[in-house]
Formats: C-alpha cells, sequence, structure tokens
C-alpha cells in the first residue's frame, strides 16, 4: 500500500492536504528501526544484542512508532512542498486525525503560501529622496549647541525679569480639579526657559517674572501623553520663582577648543561639526527615503497576504504595547480603544509583510545575495556599539542561528534599498536642516 495525498481545501494563500499514510508502511519502519538497534541493546536479562524484536516492541514500540511517524509525514511535507513547488511562508502546521496502532495515520498537513509579486518596474517607483544643504549658519548653530555644554549660570539680581534662554529655579505644585497629582511637584527645580523640557507653554507663562514672583500657570497634557489618566487633561500649576539665572557663554578660542574637544582651532573644529552634522543626516535621510519608499510600495502595489505571517508580525508589535500596559495599565480608555489601536497596529504589520515581500522578490530576482564579507562588516558596527565585548557578541551570533538569519535578513535589505537607488529614477531634493526637520516630524505623526 502507498501514502495517499488528497487536496481538501485550495485557496491563492493557503492549501490544506490530507495525507494518508499505512500502517503497514510505518510498520516496516518500525521493523527496520528495531533491527537496527537491536545488535547493541543493553537490557537487563539478555545478553547485549540478545533481546527478542517482540520485547523491543513491547518497550519501545509506541515510542518508535511517534518518531518513525513524525519522520514519514515530515518527508510527506517536503515531497508535498517539492512536487507541488510551493514557497510556504510559514512552517506547516500538522493536525493528526488517526494515530494509532494497527491503523492508517491521517492528518491533514495545512500550507501557507507567499503570494505572486507583481512585476517591480523601477522606473515607476516614484519617491523623492530628501538630503541637506548646510549652510555656514548650521555650522555656527551646531558649534553653539556643543559649547552651550560648558556655559555657567549666574544668578541676577531680584529686579531681573527671566528672558527666553534664562533658567529659573522655581518651587511648584500642580493640580488637576484642584487635587495634586504624583509627579507633579517638586522643590528647587532648575528649568531653562524655551527648552520645552515642560509641557505645553508652561515655561512661556514665566516668562518675564522676576525672583520672589508666584505664578498660576495653566496648562493642558497633550493627549498622547505617557501616562494616560492625565492625557488630554488641564492643570493648574502653583509656582514660585526662587531665582533666576542667566548662561555665562565661555570665550571660544583656540586653548578652549584644545583643552575641551582635542583639536586645533576653530576652522577644525568647524570640520568636525559639519562632518557630525553630515553624517546624522545622511542617515536619517536614508532611514526617510526607506519609510516614504515603503509607503508607496505599500499602496502601489496591492496583494493578499499570507494571514498567519501578518498575525505573527502583529503579536511580535504587539507584545510592546503589553509591556507598556503593564506600567501603565490606563493607556486604553476601554476595550474598543484598545481594539482601534490593535487594528492600527496590524495595518503597520500588513505594511512591514507587504514591504518585506516586495524586497525579497526584488533581492531574487536581481540575484543580490549575502556574502562573509557582508556579515563581517556588520558585524564590526555591532562590535563598535559594544566595546570590550567583543568576543560575547561573536560567541552569540555563533551560537544563535536565528540571529544569524535576522542579520542576513537585514543585510538584505539595505542592499536591496541600494539597488533601488541605483537603479530607480530617484529624485533628490536638497532641504534646511529646519524644513527636513519639520518634514520628517510631519511624516511620523502621519
Amino acid at each position: 500500500m502507498e501514502v495517499k495525498i488528497k487536496t481538501i481545501f485550495d485557496k491563492k494563500l493557503k492549501k490544506d492536504f490530507q495525507i494518508t499514510i499505512p500502517f503497514s508502511v510505518i510498520e516496516n519502519k518500525i521493523n527496520e528501526t528495531i533491527l537496527s538497534v537491536q545488535k547493541n541493546l543493553n537490557l537487563k536479562g539478555f545478553r547485549k544484542g540478545s533481546v527478542p524484536v517482540d520485547v523491543i516492541k513491547q518497550k519501545y514500540g509506541q515510542s518508535i512508532m511517534a518518531e518513525e511517524s513524525d519522520k514519514l509525514v515530515s518527508s510527506e511535507i517536503r515531497n508535498i512542498i517539492k512536487n507541488q513547488n510551493l514557497k510556504i511562508a510559514l512552517q506547516p502546521k500538522v493536525e493528526i486525525k488517526t494515530f494509532e496502532a494497527n491503523k492508517d495515520l491521517e492528518c491533514v498537513a495545512s500550507f501557507e503560501i507567499f503570494p505572486d509579486v507583481p512585476e517591480i518596474d523601477m522606473k515607476k517607483i516614484k519617491v523623492i529622496k530628501k538630503e541637506i544643504e548646510l549652510t555656514p549658519k548650521d555650522i555656527e548653530d551646531g558649534v553653539g549647541k556643543l559649547v552651550k555644554m560648558f556655559r555657567k549660570w549666574a544668578a541676577k539680581e531680584e529686579s531681573y525679569k527671566a528672558k527666553i534662554g534664562d533658567s529659573v529655579k522655581i518651587d511648584y505644585v500642580g493640580k488637576i480639579d484642584k487635587i495634586e497629582f504624583e509627579g507633579g511637584s517638586s522643590k528647587d527645580h532648575q528649568l531653562e526657559l524655551g527648552s520645552k523640557s515642560f509641557i505645553d507653554d508652561f515655561e512661556e507663562q514665566l516668562v518675564g517674572k522676576k525672583s520672589g514672583d508666584e505664578v498660576k500657570v495653566k496648562v493642558k497634557f497633550p493627549k498622547e501623553y505617557h501616562n494616560a489618566k492625565y492625557a488630554g487633561q488641564k492643570a493648574e500649576f502653583e509656582v514660585k520663582i526662587n531665582q533666576v539665572l542667566v548662561a555665562e557663554m565661555p570665550e571660544i578660542n583656540d586653548d578652549f577648543i584644545k583643552n575641551n574637544f582635542g583639536l586645533e582651532n576653530k576652522e577644525k573644529l568647524d570640520e568636525a561639526i559639519k562632518q557630525q552634522i553630515s553624517q546624522s543626516y545622511d542617515n536619517l535621510s536614508r532611514d526617510f527615503f526607506k519609510k516614504e519608499l515603503f509607503d508607496f510600495l505599500n499602496k502601489k502595489y496591492d496583494f493578499d497576504l499570507p494571514s498567519g505571517l501578518v498575525d505573527q508580525q502583529l503579536n511580535s508589535i504587539w507584545k510592546e504595547v503589553e509591556e507598556e500596559l503593564k506600567s501603565n495599565p490606563d493607556k486604553f480608555k476601554n476595550d474598543k480603544e484598545k481594539e482601534k489601536a490593535k487594528e492600527e497596529k496590524r495595518g503597520m504589520a500588513q505594511r512591514m509583510i507587504r514591504c518585506g515581500i516586495i524586497l525579497n522578490d526584488i533581492s531574487q530576482k536581481n540575484k543580490i545575495e549575502v556574502n562573509n564579507d557582508d556579515i563581517n562588516k556588520e558585524l564590526s558596527k555591532i562590535m563598535q556599539k559594544f566595546a570590550g565585548q567583543e568576543k560575547a557578541v561573536i560567541e552569540y551570533y555563533q551560537k544563535n542561528s536565528d540571529a544569524i538569519q535576522q542579520l542576513k535578513g537585514n543585510i538584505i535589505e539595505e542592499k536591496t534599498i541600494d539597488f533601488i537607488l541605483q537603479n530607480a529614477e530617484i529624485e533628490t531634493k536638497k532641504l534646511s536642516l529646519k524644513d527636513f526637520d519639520k518634514a520628517w516630524q510631519k511624516a511620523n505623526e502621519e
């Protein structure tokens, strides 16, 4: 008797096959296994290699049957994938229907299939790559921000009125509906006006105030505030200004630059700042391009996705939300709001899966591969972030095959992005730092 394979469900991205393995086939495998182990088997009451087959079958038959059946099912699954030319998206699921001694084994193997990807025409990829155009003022501002770290604060006389850029030392008590709330009070806290470190326009309401002044500051917590209990709530702070401080900036001369940055002069400092800003925004520019490329691909190429793959990605994303809920159980006002958030995350999961499938298709069709040099370069970058732990990093990737696969996936993605940049008709648009930052913030909000 032969193994029987029957298609019982056949859709575009899901196929189920009923597998029937005659018990005679399983029994033959059991007997072959018993004979192979018999010659080396030690069992109390018998000489080595002389344990009767019936005794072995009685003692180990059930476990041998399970093991051999598993091997046979796995073999048939491999045959189905090969004969049907299936591009499986996930490990096939197997549901055992019948598994007993002297009976045929029956099971159902379910396969989720990768979809056929539409032809991706590089010339039709319409994404603008935004880059920055640095000006001398940008460099000077960068130097100013760096030197700002070395400023000293000097107390002003009581008649001095605080300005944006000054600091104030304050006592404050925050109340919502006239009741003090947790974390809303402090003593002698130093706050730089204009730093936007406090919510809403808290800082602006202290501009023009003097040492000794008492001020009632009214604000509103943002809707997306990290503590859902206070999100969107109005609050009032009773603030007492203890002191007004003015920043005293150091003189930027060669001695200051040498002592604090190890550079020869202002020209060298400007060069270092320019390089730092350029590198930072080059990376940001690439991230921006990838985001807009993925948005474009997700909208342009609409095709069905393997539901199991989407669920798997959603579960991975939602774990972060569940972790946040442990520390912030009031994040969602009700179950409806929670379900809405989950659906939004599902949209994110679908976008990630769709774009991943498209990039994988482009990489395969254009024979974009990962070689040892690529892996070593990526590992070198990782080790730079963990100075002194290089050996541990190497051992982690040597012992963790999933981590290596993820590393290879990241490399393939980046190489495919490079391929698109080189072969698609990508327009480059130069933006000022201010405009770039605005565009990046708006894109993330959307």
